[in-house]
Protein backbone atom coordinates (compact mmCIF):
# COMPACT_ATOMS: atom_id res chain seq x y z
CA UNK A 1 0.00 0.00 0.00
CA UNK A 2 1.31 3.52 -0.86
CA UNK A 3 2.55 5.42 2.16
CA UNK A 4 0.01 8.36 2.77
CA UNK A 5 1.29 11.88 2.32
CA UNK A 6 1.09 13.75 5.30
CA UNK A 7 -1.25 17.31 5.35
CA UNK A 8 -0.43 19.23 8.57
CA UNK A 9 -0.23 22.73 9.84
CA UNK A 10 2.06 24.46 12.51
CA UNK A 11 3.27 23.32 16.03
CA UNK A 12 1.46 24.57 18.67
CA UNK A 13 -1.96 24.28 16.15
CA UNK A 14 -4.62 26.75 16.13
CA UNK A 15 -8.13 26.42 14.49
CA UNK A 16 -6.78 27.14 10.99
CA UNK A 17 -3.66 25.55 10.96
CA UNK A 18 -6.07 21.76 11.98
CA UNK A 19 -9.13 22.67 10.03
CA UNK A 20 -7.25 24.02 7.00
CA UNK A 21 -5.16 20.59 6.66
CA UNK A 22 -8.31 18.42 7.26
CA UNK A 23 -10.07 20.41 4.42
CA UNK A 24 -7.58 20.25 2.12
CA UNK A 25 -6.46 16.56 2.69
CA UNK A 26 -10.17 15.66 1.84
CA UNK A 27 -10.24 18.10 -1.83
CA UNK A 28 -6.58 15.95 -2.31
CA UNK A 29 -8.38 13.04 -1.98
CA UNK A 30 -11.22 13.37 -3.98
CA UNK A 31 -9.04 14.78 -6.77
CA UNK A 32 -7.00 11.61 -6.60
CA UNK A 33 -9.86 9.29 -6.94
CA UNK A 34 -11.69 11.37 -9.92
CA UNK A 35 -8.17 11.68 -11.35
CA UNK A 36 -7.64 7.54 -10.80
CA UNK A 37 -4.41 7.78 -9.22
CA UNK A 38 -3.50 5.88 -6.00
CA UNK A 39 -1.95 8.45 -3.66
CA UNK A 40 -3.80 8.80 -0.28
CA UNK A 41 -3.49 12.07 1.13
CA UNK A 42 -4.15 11.88 5.58
CA UNK A 43 -4.76 14.95 8.11
CA UNK A 44 -1.94 15.25 10.28
CA UNK A 45 -1.69 17.68 13.63
CA UNK A 46 1.36 18.78 15.59
CA UNK A 47 0.08 19.74 19.13
CA UNK A 48 -3.42 19.38 20.98
CA UNK A 49 -6.85 20.48 19.77
CA UNK A 50 -7.80 23.85 20.53
CA UNK A 51 -10.91 23.21 21.99
CA UNK A 52 -13.17 24.85 19.42
CA UNK A 53 -11.54 22.65 17.39
CA UNK A 54 -12.34 19.37 19.32
CA UNK A 55 -15.79 20.86 19.10
CA UNK A 56 -15.99 21.46 15.65
CA UNK A 57 -14.92 18.00 14.49
CA UNK A 58 -16.83 16.10 16.94
CA UNK A 59 -19.86 17.99 15.85
CA UNK A 60 -19.66 17.44 12.41
CA UNK A 61 -18.74 14.05 12.72
CA UNK A 62 -15.09 14.50 11.33
CA UNK A 63 -12.25 12.23 12.02
CA UNK A 64 -9.59 14.29 14.08
CA UNK A 65 -6.58 14.35 13.14
CA UNK A 66 -3.74 12.16 14.10
CA UNK A 67 -0.94 13.49 16.14
CA UNK A 68 2.53 13.40 15.22
CA UNK A 69 6.04 14.40 16.78
CA UNK A 70 7.88 14.19 13.34
CA UNK A 71 9.02 12.92 10.05
CA UNK A 72 11.83 12.28 8.16
CA UNK A 73 13.36 10.48 5.14
CA UNK A 74 10.73 8.65 2.73
CA UNK A 75 8.11 11.21 3.97
CA UNK A 76 6.13 13.18 1.50
CA UNK A 77 4.33 16.06 3.41
CA UNK A 78 2.07 19.24 2.60
CA UNK A 79 2.91 22.12 4.48
CA UNK A 80 -0.56 23.78 5.70
CA UNK A 81 -0.71 27.56 7.62
CA UNK A 82 3.14 27.49 7.62
CA UNK A 83 6.45 27.91 6.21
CA UNK A 84 9.02 27.94 8.15
CA UNK A 85 11.03 25.27 9.47
CA UNK A 86 10.87 26.18 13.23
CA UNK A 87 7.32 25.69 12.90
CA UNK A 88 7.25 22.62 11.21
CA UNK A 89 7.48 18.92 12.45
CA UNK A 90 10.80 17.91 13.84
CA UNK A 91 13.20 16.15 10.70
CA UNK A 92 11.36 18.83 8.22
CA UNK A 93 15.03 19.16 6.57
CA UNK A 94 14.61 15.18 5.50
CA UNK A 95 10.95 14.66 4.14
CA UNK A 96 10.00 15.81 0.77
CA UNK A 97 7.75 18.79 0.79
CA UNK A 98 5.56 18.32 -2.52
CA UNK A 99 3.52 21.38 -1.67
CA UNK A 100 2.64 24.35 0.30
CA UNK A 101 -0.59 26.14 1.22
CA UNK A 102 -0.22 29.23 3.40
CA UNK A 103 -0.83 33.05 3.87
CA UNK A 104 2.25 34.03 5.72
CA UNK A 105 5.50 35.70 4.91
CA UNK A 106 7.94 32.79 3.26
CA UNK A 107 10.51 32.03 5.84
CA UNK A 108 13.20 30.17 4.24
CA UNK A 109 12.34 26.82 3.95
CA UNK A 110 14.59 25.00 1.00
CA UNK A 111 13.56 21.85 -1.15
CA UNK A 112 15.05 19.77 -3.78
CA UNK A 113 12.25 19.27 -6.09
CA UNK A 114 10.52 22.04 -7.25
CA UNK A 115 6.59 22.22 -4.92
CA UNK A 116 3.20 23.34 -5.52
CA UNK A 117 3.06 26.69 -3.51
CA UNK A 118 -0.08 28.73 -3.33
CA UNK A 119 0.54 31.82 -0.78
CA UNK A 120 -1.79 34.22 -0.92
CA UNK A 121 -1.89 37.49 1.77
CA UNK A 122 -5.57 36.93 3.19
CA UNK A 123 -6.73 36.36 6.72
CA UNK A 124 -6.69 32.46 6.59
CA UNK A 125 -5.61 29.36 5.30
CA UNK A 126 -9.34 28.07 5.45
CA UNK A 127 -10.51 30.91 2.93
CA UNK A 128 -7.09 29.58 0.69
CA UNK A 129 -8.48 26.32 0.95
CA UNK A 130 -12.07 26.43 0.94
CA UNK A 131 -10.63 28.81 -2.39
CA UNK A 132 -9.31 25.72 -3.84
CA UNK A 133 -12.65 23.77 -3.71
CA UNK A 134 -13.75 26.12 -6.26
CA UNK A 135 -10.80 26.55 -8.75
CA UNK A 136 -10.47 22.24 -8.68
CA UNK A 137 -14.36 22.20 -9.30
CA UNK A 138 -14.83 19.91 -5.88
CA UNK A 139 -17.97 19.85 -4.13
CA UNK A 140 -17.58 21.38 -0.27
CA UNK A 141 -19.67 19.35 1.98
CA UNK A 142 -21.53 21.10 4.82
CA UNK A 143 -19.62 19.74 7.50
CA UNK A 144 -16.24 20.54 5.61
CA UNK A 145 -17.78 23.60 5.17
CA UNK A 146 -18.86 24.57 8.72
CA UNK A 147 -15.17 23.48 9.84
CA UNK A 148 -13.21 25.66 7.41
CA UNK A 149 -15.59 28.48 8.27
CA UNK A 150 -15.28 28.39 11.90
CA UNK A 151 -11.03 28.50 11.09
CA UNK A 152 -11.92 31.78 8.72
CA UNK A 153 -13.54 33.25 11.50
CA UNK A 154 -11.12 32.78 14.03
CA UNK A 155 -8.13 33.61 12.25
CA UNK A 156 -9.90 37.13 11.61
CA UNK A 157 -10.85 37.72 14.64
CA UNK A 158 -14.36 37.27 13.08
CA UNK A 159 -13.72 39.83 10.25
CA UNK A 160 -12.03 42.54 12.64
CA UNK A 161 -8.26 41.91 12.22
CA UNK A 162 -6.60 43.84 9.79
CA UNK A 163 -5.40 40.89 8.04
CA UNK A 164 -8.84 40.68 6.86
CA UNK A 165 -9.55 41.08 2.93
CA UNK A 166 -12.63 41.24 0.65
CA UNK A 167 -11.61 37.86 -0.09
CA UNK A 168 -11.65 37.01 3.22
CA UNK A 169 -15.11 38.75 3.55
CA UNK A 170 -16.67 37.21 0.19
CA UNK A 171 -15.45 33.80 1.01
CA UNK A 172 -16.91 33.92 4.64
CA UNK A 173 -20.27 35.38 3.62
CA UNK A 174 -20.76 32.26 0.22
CA UNK A 175 -19.31 29.62 2.62
CA UNK A 176 -21.96 31.23 5.96
CA UNK A 177 -24.76 31.25 3.69
CA UNK A 178 -23.97 27.49 1.94
CA UNK A 179 -23.93 26.35 6.02
CA UNK A 180 -26.82 28.05 6.75
CA UNK A 181 -25.80 30.73 9.73
CA UNK A 182 -25.19 34.71 10.53
CA UNK A 183 -21.10 34.53 10.45
CA UNK A 184 -20.69 36.91 13.07
CA UNK A 185 -22.99 35.02 15.28
CA UNK A 186 -21.08 31.90 14.27
CA UNK A 187 -17.92 33.26 15.15
CA UNK A 188 -19.03 34.37 18.47
CA UNK A 189 -20.35 30.95 19.52
CA UNK A 190 -16.91 29.61 18.31
CA UNK A 191 -15.07 32.13 20.66
CA UNK A 192 -17.35 31.72 23.81
CA UNK A 193 -16.44 27.65 23.52
CA UNK A 194 -13.18 28.62 24.26
CA UNK A 195 -11.92 27.44 27.62
CA UNK A 196 -11.98 29.24 30.57
CA UNK A 197 -8.95 31.93 31.28
CA UNK A 198 -9.53 31.97 34.86
CA UNK A 199 -9.42 27.71 34.67
CA UNK A 200 -7.03 26.85 32.26
CA UNK A 201 -3.50 25.83 33.18
CA UNK A 202 -1.10 28.61 32.51
CA UNK A 203 0.81 26.26 30.26
CA UNK A 204 -1.85 25.68 28.19
CA UNK A 205 -2.97 29.64 28.19
CA UNK A 206 0.61 30.70 26.76
CA UNK A 207 1.84 27.93 24.51
CA UNK A 208 -1.99 27.19 22.91
CA UNK A 209 -1.70 29.36 20.04
CA UNK A 210 2.42 30.48 20.12
CA UNK A 211 4.83 30.40 17.13
CA UNK A 212 9.31 30.32 17.15
CA UNK A 213 10.46 32.80 14.91
CA UNK A 214 14.25 33.72 14.04
CA UNK A 215 15.66 37.13 14.16
CA UNK A 216 18.17 38.70 11.53
CA UNK A 217 20.50 38.39 14.50
CA UNK A 218 20.19 34.70 14.50
CA UNK A 219 19.03 34.76 18.30
CA UNK A 220 15.48 32.64 18.51
CA UNK A 221 11.79 34.70 19.95
CA UNK A 222 8.54 33.27 20.93
CA UNK A 223 5.44 34.49 20.38
CA UNK A 224 1.98 33.44 21.83
CA UNK A 225 -1.22 34.89 21.38
CA UNK A 226 -4.96 34.15 24.09
CA UNK A 227 -7.70 35.95 21.90
CA UNK A 228 -10.42 36.17 24.54
CA UNK A 229 -13.79 37.57 25.48
CA UNK A 230 -12.49 37.73 29.19
CA UNK A 231 -9.21 40.22 29.09
CA UNK A 232 -9.61 40.38 32.81
CA UNK A 233 -9.25 36.88 33.81
CA UNK A 234 -6.05 36.66 31.89
CA UNK A 235 -4.71 39.49 33.36
CA UNK A 236 -5.54 38.39 36.88
CA UNK A 237 -3.13 35.41 36.09
CA UNK A 238 -0.31 37.84 35.35
CA UNK A 239 2.02 37.05 37.63
CA UNK A 240 1.41 33.23 36.45
CA UNK A 241 2.27 34.19 32.75
CA UNK A 242 5.18 36.11 33.76
CA UNK A 243 6.56 33.10 35.53
CA UNK A 244 5.89 31.01 32.59
CA UNK A 245 7.26 32.64 30.21
CA UNK A 246 10.41 33.56 32.58
CA UNK A 247 10.93 29.69 32.46
CA UNK A 248 10.56 29.55 28.65
CA UNK A 249 13.59 31.99 28.17
CA UNK A 250 15.29 30.15 30.48
CA UNK A 251 15.22 27.30 29.16
CA UNK A 252 14.85 27.34 25.25
CA UNK A 253 17.03 30.76 25.09
CA UNK A 254 14.74 32.67 23.85
CA UNK A 255 15.96 36.41 23.07
CA UNK A 256 12.55 37.47 24.47
CA UNK A 257 8.98 35.76 24.72
CA UNK A 258 6.42 37.85 24.11
CA UNK A 259 2.82 36.86 25.24
CA UNK A 260 -0.58 39.10 24.51
CA UNK A 261 -3.82 38.55 25.55
CA UNK A 262 -6.39 39.75 22.65
CA UNK A 263 -9.60 41.02 23.73
CA UNK A 264 -11.92 40.49 20.86
CA UNK A 265 -14.74 42.76 22.42
CA UNK A 266 -12.66 45.50 23.02
CA UNK A 267 -10.17 44.96 19.69
CA UNK A 268 -7.12 45.45 21.40
CA UNK A 269 -3.81 43.42 23.12
CA UNK A 270 -2.48 43.07 26.34
CA UNK A 271 1.34 42.54 26.20
CA UNK A 272 3.26 40.64 28.66
CA UNK A 273 7.54 40.43 27.88
CA UNK A 274 10.03 38.73 29.58
CA UNK A 275 13.82 38.45 28.37
CA UNK A 276 14.85 41.07 26.13
CA UNK A 277 12.36 43.90 26.77
CA UNK A 278 14.21 46.46 25.64
CA UNK A 279 13.65 44.65 22.12
CA UNK A 280 9.98 45.09 22.43
CA UNK A 281 10.33 48.59 23.52
CA UNK A 282 12.18 49.52 20.64
CA UNK A 283 9.99 47.88 17.95
CA UNK A 284 6.34 49.13 19.57
CA UNK A 285 7.28 52.11 20.62
CA UNK A 286 6.66 51.47 24.15
CA UNK A 287 7.73 50.56 27.48
CA UNK A 288 6.92 46.89 28.59
CA UNK A 289 9.44 46.31 30.68
CA UNK A 290 8.11 45.13 33.91
CA UNK A 291 4.63 45.46 33.02
CA UNK A 292 1.78 44.73 31.20
CA UNK A 293 0.89 47.07 28.32
CA UNK A 294 -2.57 48.10 26.22
CA UNK A 295 -2.13 48.20 22.68
CA UNK A 296 -5.10 49.55 21.04
CA UNK A 297 -6.35 47.66 17.60
CA UNK A 298 -3.54 45.08 17.75
CA UNK A 299 -5.25 41.75 16.77
CA UNK A 300 -2.99 40.04 14.05
CA UNK A 301 0.17 38.12 15.00
CA UNK A 302 1.25 37.83 11.96
CA UNK A 303 0.56 41.48 10.88
CA UNK A 304 0.86 43.92 13.63
CA UNK A 305 3.11 42.03 15.72
CA UNK A 306 5.78 39.43 14.01
CA UNK A 307 6.06 41.88 11.48
CA UNK A 308 7.77 44.81 13.38
CA UNK A 309 9.70 42.61 15.13
CA UNK A 310 11.34 40.52 12.08
CA UNK A 311 11.60 44.01 10.55
CA UNK A 312 14.70 45.64 13.08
Amino acid sequence: MTAPILVFGHKNPDNDAISAAVGYAYLKNELARANGEDAVYEACRLGGFPPETAKALEEHGIEAPRLIESVGEGDKVILVDHNEALQSADGIENAEIVEIVDHHRLGGLVTAQPLRVNVMPVGSSAAVVAREFEIQGVELPKNIAALLLGAMLTDTVIMKSPTTTDFDRAIIAKTAEYVGVDPVEYGMEIFKCRSNPAELPIHKMVNADAKEFELSNGNKVYIGQFETVDLQAVLNREDEIRAAIKELVAEKGYQFVLFFATDILAEGSQFIVEGDTDFVNRAFGIDVTGKSVWMPGVLSRKKQVAAPILAL
